[in-house]
């Protein structure tokens, strides 16, 4: 099968690979569209940071045909339209037995142990596949995976009804977290965004308002709310900058949302006096784990609507070529996604 194959910084080829073989209780998913994730264009620009088995395909967020079924396989069959978790829980250890699969403490992930779906086929665990409802079109299902990343998110940083919340970072995932944060019944959601085409999205994605980009950010979502701040400051671009521009954005005993992946050799804790003479809360995500089953249903219901932040979509001949030329692209394109079959 063809894959496009990452094998060190800014190499990556398409290639002829061997198709997987599925084990009993696995299916063999015929990829339909994958999305590109801005921690696959770090890995290419970058890498390997998360990538722990190279050379392999990345991508991780997909949707496709069953392909193929396993013995033991229950409740699908050839010709599902899918989607489902980019990795394999042990469903063993403690974090399994507590719902917590992306905590797992012998995951396999695509993309980073295994080949993801940057490739025609993948192989997933059927506990973790999900059939798509009839009126959901392949397009909107390739953005599953990253908005189950905003359910998540909201979900760990208890986001109450009537509340402020102020994103830093209008990319894929901040749009999805204003989407979702709208969807819960969030009061305002106030954003800072530099390009204007993510800037005007944000506004259709739910911002009530939006703030100049840059340090003064949160003195500005302070003029916005009686001098107060947001009850929630979310990252989600992934620097020491931008965390601490959330920070700065966010109320006294508030609450800080960790989402973007940090590529800084220190980590350094943002605004040390302000976290401590604020009291302030910081809540890390890793992905998500029962909330893709909840998009799936609520994108079927019509209640969230993630398809329309993409805005090109490419023939996998051409995805080299696209990673190659990313930061030309990046000011044009909200999510794209890759045709692969």
């Amino acid at each position: 099968m063809k894959a496009a194959v990452w094998h060190a910084q800014r190499d990556m080829k398409l290639e002829d690979i061997p198709e997987p073989t599925i084990g009993p209780e696995e299916v063999k998913v015929k990829v339909k569209y994958a999305g590109i994730c801005h921690t696959d264009v770090f890995e290419y620009l970058y890498g390997p940071v998360t990538v722990f088995n190279p050379p392999l395909a990345l991508g991780h967020e997909f949707c496709g045909f069953i392909a193929e079924v396993g013995s033991k396989v229950k409740g699908l069959k050839e010709g599902d339209r899918v989607t489902g978790l980019p990795y394999y829980p042990c469903w063993k250890c403690h974090y399994c037995k507590m719902g917590a699969w992306n905590m797992c403490l012998e995951p396999k992930a695509h993309a980073m142990h295994i080949s993801g779906a940057f490739a025609e086929y993948i192989p997933l665990d059927y506990r973790a596949v999900y059939k798509l409802p009839d009126n959901v079109s392949m397009e909107e299902a390739a953005t599953v995976e990253p908005t189950s990343v905003a359910l998540r998110v909201m979900r760990r940083l208890g986001l109450k009804k009537g509340e402020t919340v102020f994103i830093v970072g209008a990319g894929p995932i901040g749009l999805l977290l204003a989407m979702v944060a709208k969807h819960m019944g969030a009061g305002r959601i106030i954003v800072s965004e530099p390009l204007e085409i993510r800037r005007q999205k944000a506004k259709e994605m739910g911002a009530t308002d939006l703030v100049d980009a840059g340090p003064l950010a949160g003195f500005a979502v302070r003029q916005l709310t009686d001098n107060l701040g947001a009850d929630i400051g979310i990252d989600a671009v992934g620097s020491s900058a931008t965390l601490d521009i959330a920070a700065g954005g966010t109320r006294k005993l508030g609450r800080v949302g960790i989402v973007g992946f940090f590529y800084e050799p220190h980590y350094p804790l943002p605004v040390m006096f302000g976290a401590i003479g604020n009291e302030l809360t910081y809540i890390a995500t890793l992905g998500y784990s029962g909330e893709m089953k909840e998009v799936v249903k609520l994108v079927g219901e019509g209640k969230l609507h993630p398809g329309t932040i993409v805005s090109k979509t490419i023939p996998f001949k051409d995805i080299i070529d696209f990673f190659d030329k990313f930061e030309d692209n990046r000011g044009k394109y909200l999510k794209i996604l890759v045709q692969i079959s």
